[in-house]
């Protein structure tokens, strides 16, 4: 660690474990990192004693946003790549300034600071009807988050009134601007609520979303549709895609279940390149959920399997029959299997491996019906060798069950 890395340790340090019960200033560490016009920072304090009322937080306080560099007064525009051992920069907001010292390497940097409150900041806001006395602590955070008479101003301009200090640090936390407001007011929703754009905005519902949505003929009747089609994933590609791929009359519930089964237009795409004629969105849902994909359906037409239908495929993947499980039976001689009898040995333990294990002990030339009737009676090659121990020496199948049955695995 360098000497002045050690230093603003140290500094950090005693910022942090300072006593504050007087709460005459506030003041704390910070770290940034410089990335594409925008610095993300984040502060860390200690909070006054009585600021937790449930008696549950006991900890340090931090706050981490990403805010364009142009509004950290001291800071080069254009400079991904910062490095300086000493830096001073401000923060400046309507409640207050938030100076910063410390250094930066490589874009990234951490320092000190401290909170200078603007004194006009109370009587502006006892002018807005908030009269409340506004200590120290609480006007940080309104600075933190950039809570003051203008956009509370611009709220009431949209008709947002009579909210409570929480609300609207809610609402600018989350940003819901003005600008968000009037876009999403353009779309057809006047009338939605404070607290209802929060949550749009948080699900990253925007008026480009809206308007790109209603451009593909989806145009919702309330926000929280919106918000469904944007948590599932339905945006405007992806409706682009599904039409190409000939599902134009989709409705949003049936666009949102194949989104969410993992249908997209690849899959479709996929799926019918192989030759399979599937016409309804709920058949290609089916195949997905049943893990049909194109790569199971071409191992099982090298196989041989080449002519199959939606449900047989189904069928054969939900019983575990693979490609690899027909070309090892293909090698023990047994080819050309039916899809039932595929199926049914498979249900029934009769593996390629079972099969040659008989040959090797004699029983050769086995029927489908032999073997599965032979496994299910758990005619073992341990069995077989058991009962010649014991002066057994027949193959016939029928007779290895008669023995089993009688009891004679139990004879040791």
């Amino acid at each position: 660690m360098s000497r002045l890395s050690k230093r603003l340790a140290l500094l950090a340090f005693a910022a942090l474990t300072a006593p504050v019960s007087a709460q005459t200033d506030i003041h704390g560490t910070w770290t940034a990192e410089i990335h594409q016009g925008r610095v993300f920072l984040q502060v860390r304090t200690t909070p006054p004693p009585d600021w937790n009322r449930s008696g549950n937080w006991n900890g340090d306080w931090n706050m981490g946003q990403s805010v364009p560099v142009d509004e950290l007064s001291g800071l080069p525009a254009n400079d991904e790549r910062l490095t300086a051992s000493s830096v001073k920069f401000d923060l400046r907001r309507e409640a207050g300034t938030i100076a910063m010292e410390g250094s930066f390497r490589e874009g990234r940097g951490a320092g000190l600071f401290t909170f200078a409150p603007r004194e006009a900041y109370r009587n502006e806001m006892r002018s807005l009807g908030y009269g409340e006395d506004l200590q120290l602590w609480r006007r940080f955070q309104l600075a933190i988050h950039d809570v003051g008479p203008k956009y509370i101003r611009d709220l009431k301009t949209e008709g947002f009134d009579k909210l409570t200090l929480d609300q609207i640090q809610r609402a600018k936390t989350h940003g819901v601007t003005s600008e968000y407001i009037k876009g999403i007011k353009a779309e057809g929703f006047r009338s939605a609520s404070l607290e209802n754009l929060v949550r749009t905005r948080d699900h990253g519902v925007t008026p480009e979303y809206i308007k790109a949505m209603k451009a593909e003929g989806y145009t919702g009747t309330t926000l929280d549709e919106f918000v469904r089609t944007r948590d599932h994933g339905v945006t405007q590609a992806y409706i682009q895609g599904m039409k190409q791929a000939g599902f134009g009359s989709a409705t949003v519930d049936d666009l949102v279940r194949a989104k969410d089964h993992g249908v997209t237009p690849e899959f479709v795409q996929e799926i019918r390149a192989l030759g399979l004629t599937l016409s309804s969105l709920d058949q290609f849902v089916r195949l997905r959920d049943h893990g049909v994909r194109a790569d199971f359906v071409k191992e099982l037409k090298s196989s041989g399997y080449d002519k199959l239908g939606a449900e047989e495929l189904i069928r054969l993947r939900d019983h575990g029959v693979t490609a690899l499980y027909i070309r090892d039976l293909g090698a023990q001689g047994i080819k050309n299997v039916p899809l039932d009898d595929l199926v049914r040995m498979k249900d029934h333990g009769v593996s390629a491996d079972y099969v040659a294990d008989m040959k090797e002990l004699g029983l050769k030339d086995l029927t489908l019906s032999q073997l599965v009737r032979l496994r299910d009676h758990g005619i073992t090659p341990g069995f077989v060798n058991h009962a010649r121990a014991r002066g057994f020496k027949t193959t016939d199948p029928e007779e290895l069950v008669r023995l089993k049955n009688g009891g004679l695995w139990k004879d040791r």
